[in-house]
């Protein structure tokens, strides 16, 4: 297979109200490989005037457009036909993100491709079960108060370069389901597989201005979007340094948003647990997707009776890594790189950092092999003699770096646990059952896992961000607000005057 025979060789254009657009600068960004820093295509460049032509489409398409008149049911059936018609293309899109994302390919096909169809399913269902409630209040049956959930209109989607197309389709099908139009900002590192999807959705029969996709910088696109008042509402995913300029810029227009941001998530280790298969999965816990996984548990905190052979299994299991490109997974390739070499540069600074503030580097993932060299590969690096006010314990990094913390008690776990400023996810590995649970209520974070590591149901159960690490709720609702509604059921009622 080759995987470039689905890259076009002109560059990829915009998709606004139906329409296929090259920017009205004409500038290009180029796409590039994080294999080898290679430009593969390119896609035009998004300006404010883009943005603007993207904003009022969606507006139209809400309050004037069939999207805003459709049933729930007429909804729920093109988001089934874009699942469908993007199954038959599985091929191309695998190959479409392991590309721009340098992902595995295997790991695009078997789980982010299925886990992205399962997402339109899922929410075509979602779309016919909107309920609202009636609530019972004062007033000896004479009046009626119901609640109905309500789509906020012009939707704004800033997506991250970590997992774009799975992410996204998890997003934007929520989005559409909710009865709301999308604009969609991809990441300027990572905007492939959205351009592509365009084609899916005209495929699937969409109305015109109901999704838009426009690429460009955040600092220009992203802006634009944040700060227009006829962007009804403000979805990201990103850095939390990221998530508190949107914070700021929106605050022109009190606009409504939902950030989740960054993590910095504990994994506690008990005593009594399996050494190695806790060990297998701690590993699991930070390398997932080379470690550019916000939810990941890059801050291990080992009970100090276990500590040293952990320590042990948990370096020995890393040898196991075999970094390259992601389509030769047949010649055992299984670690790919970061995203960009500004991204391999800003881990490779924070490793510094962790050695200069005394942390001891047991395992440098930094030592890569000569023909990987044009690439953005660091395998699983491992530092021990952590303290808590060290860089590294306390700031996201986003690669395939952890830290090992000891402690004593199940007190002192906890406390280590909860001393950053992030309240993303977390862990907590032990055979005591009623102490699962315990350690599990006391970690400050929105999704925490036991005996395991990572979400076994995206959809059906999404996590929110504690502290630093979002604002706003999951699932559909995310995208809905609410209408309470009274209702007078007497007849010729005077006010009470």
């Amino acid at each position: 297979m080759d995987p470039y025979k689905y890259v076009k060789d002109e560059p990829y254009k915009l998709y606004i109200n139906g329409e296929f657009l090259e920017s009205e600068s004409g500038e290009t960004m180029d796409v590039i490989n994080p294999v080898n820093n290679q430009s593969f295509a390119k896609v035009y460049k998004g300006g404010e005037n883009d943005v603007k032509k993207a904003i009022k489409a969606a507006k139209d398409a809400f309050d004037k457009g069939p999207w805003g008149k459709m049933t729930n049911l007429e909804r729920s059936k093109l988001l089934l036909k874009f699942k469908d018609t993007l199954a038959k293309k599985q091929e191309e899109f695998a190959c479409l993100e392991t590309l721009d994302c340098g992902k595995l390919y295997p790991s695009v096909l078997y789980y982010e491709l299925p886990q992205s169809l399962d997402a339109f399913e899922y929410y075509a269902g979602k779309a016919r079960c909107i309920e609202g409630k009636v609530v019972p209040v004062d007033g000896g049956g004479n009046y009626l108060n119901y609640v109905n959930w309500e789509p906020y209109g012009v939707v704004a989607e800033i997506l991250p370069w970590n997992g774009p197309l799975m992410m996204g389709c998890q997003k934007i099908a929520a989005i559409l389901a909710a009865g709301n139009t999308v604009i969609v900002k991809p990441s300027s590192w990572a905007s492939l597989s959205w351009l592509a999807l365009a084609s899916v959705f005209e495929e699937a029969g969409f109305p015109k201005g109901v999704v838009n996709i426009v690429t460009g910088p955040g600092s220009l696109v992203g802006e634009v979007l944040v700060k227009d008042k006829d962007v009804d509402m403000i979805s990201m995913t990103g850095g939390t340094e990221t998530g508190r300029k949107v914070f700021n810029a929106a605050s022109s227009t009190i606009k409504d948003l939902a950030l989740e941001l960054g993590g910095k998530s504990p994994n506690i280790i008990f005593e009594d647990v399996d050494i190695e298969n806790a060990a297998k999965w701690a590993l699991h816990g930070f390398t997932l997707n080379s470690g550019q996984v916000c939810v990941s548990g890059t801050r291990i905190i080992v009970q100090e009776s276990i500590y040293d052979k952990f320590v042990e299994a948990l370096c020995r299991y890393s040898n196991e890594f075999k970094p390259g490109d992601g389509f030769n997974y047949e010649k055992g390739v299984n670690f790919g790189p970061l995203i960009s070499k500004e991204h391999y540069n800003n881990v490779c600074n924070y490793i510094e950092k962790g050695i200069k503030e005394g942390a001891t580097l047991i395992k440098d993932g930094r030592c890569v092999a000569e023909e990987l060299k044009d690439g953005n590969f660091i395998l699983p690096t491992i530092f021990t003699d952590i303290t808590p006010e060290m860089t590294i314990f306390q700031e996201e990094i986003f690669g395939p770096v952890v830290c090992v913390s000891k402690f004593k008690t199940e007190e002192e776990a906890i406390n280590l646990a909860n001393l950053v400023d992030y309240g993303l996810a977390g862990a907590v590995f032990t055979k005591d059952v009623a102490r699962a649970h315990r350690v599990a209520a006391k970690i400050k974070g929105g999704q925490i896992y036991i005996n395991t590591y990572f979400s076994k149901g995206m959809v059906e159960s999404p996590g929110a961000g504690w502290k630093q690490s979002g604002i706003g709720v999951a699932g559909i609702h995310k995208y809905m607000r609410s209408k309470t509604i009274f209702v007078e059921l007497g007849n010729n009622v005077n006010p009470p005057f």
